[in-house]
């Protein structure tokens, strides 16, 4: 298996820029080749360009070949897999920053949509290609960041053209869009006034719109969300305890396990359990 994996920095810089491109890289696998099961702090978009292979997420399992791309976000656990007959070719780069996720946002990229595909030609290759390049000899940290701008532009406009393709038969309520604010912003912990202004209402509307809607508050209510969240982390993740509670933005795992056990009656520790024994044959 040939890996040619180029570093831009050392480590993980403490950079707070917009975008941070961290390393880039190509390899040609061998059959049945396995990589994964750790996570990482920072994002990870991987292209196929030439055989096949599977990439696994907590249970959701994409079979991909050329011109698939995957991503692969911070502190998710995940495995990928070169096909036995055809294994593949992969290109990648792995960055962070503030803008990171509003640009996967744009481009239609984020945990619930993590498989694009991209055929028109070697556009996105060249990209990383250029990136890795550029990191082995001279560093230019500006044109380094561009090539990345303009990977992601084409990925924007490509989810963009795929939308424009889709008739625009849905239109949401207002309960509807405050649901779709809450699933986006499900590790924050979201309050009633950030429902408020989003939605453009005072608070009382906005109380009387959930009570109508679900018979509860709208605290109540995103709490069941956020802890309908960790139930599926658990259930689908083997991330620790810990690591969710912070993925969630709980400051103490003891706040999160006592919410959990609120909510669900057990601890997350026993939920994941009695899921673990659920599945047994």
């Amino acid at each position: 298996m040939l890996v040619y994996d180029q570093y831009i920095y050392p480590e993980k810089p403490d950079i707070d820029d917009d975008i941070v491109v961290f390393h880039s890289g190509f390899c040609s696998t061998s059959p049945n080749y396995s990589y994964g099961k750790d996570t990482r702090d920072y994002y990870l978009i991987h292209f196929v360009t030439r055989g096949k292979g599977t990439y696994r997420v907590g249970q959701r399992i994409f079979h991909l070949s050329a011109n698939d791309g995957f991503l692969i976000t911070p502190g998710t656990t995940i495995v990928h897999t070169a096909d036995k007959k055809e294994p593949w070719d992969l290109c990648w780069v792995a960055f962070f920053g503030r803008r990171a996720a509003a640009l996967l946002e744009k481009a239609g990229l984020d945990e619930e949509h993590l498989i694009f595909h991209y055929d028109k030609d070697d556009f996105l290759e060249n990209c990383i290609k250029n990136i890795y390049n550029e990191s082995r000899t001279g560093k230019n940290i500006a044109s380094i960041t561009g090539y990345f701008y303009l990977f992601a532009g084409r990925l924007i406009e490509l989810h963009e053209e795929k939308e424009k393709k889709e008739p625009d038969i849905v239109s949401f309520s207002r309960f509807d869009d405050a649901v779709i604010y809450i699933r986006r912003n499900i590790r924050s912990r979201i309050t009633i006034e950030n429902l408020a202004n989003y939605m453009r209402l005072d608070t009382s509307q906005v109380y009387r719109i959930f009570k109508k809607n679900t018979g509860m508050s709208p605290q109540c209510f995103i709490t069941r969300m956020r802890m309908d969240k960790a139930c599926e982390m658990l259930e689908k993740t083997d991330l620790p305890v810990k690591e969710i509670a912070e993925w969630m933005d709980y400051e103490y795992q003891s706040h999160f396990t006592k919410q959990f056990r609120k909510e669900t009656g057990l601890s997350p520790s026993e939920y994941r359990e009695r899921i673990a024994d659920k599945k047994k044959p």
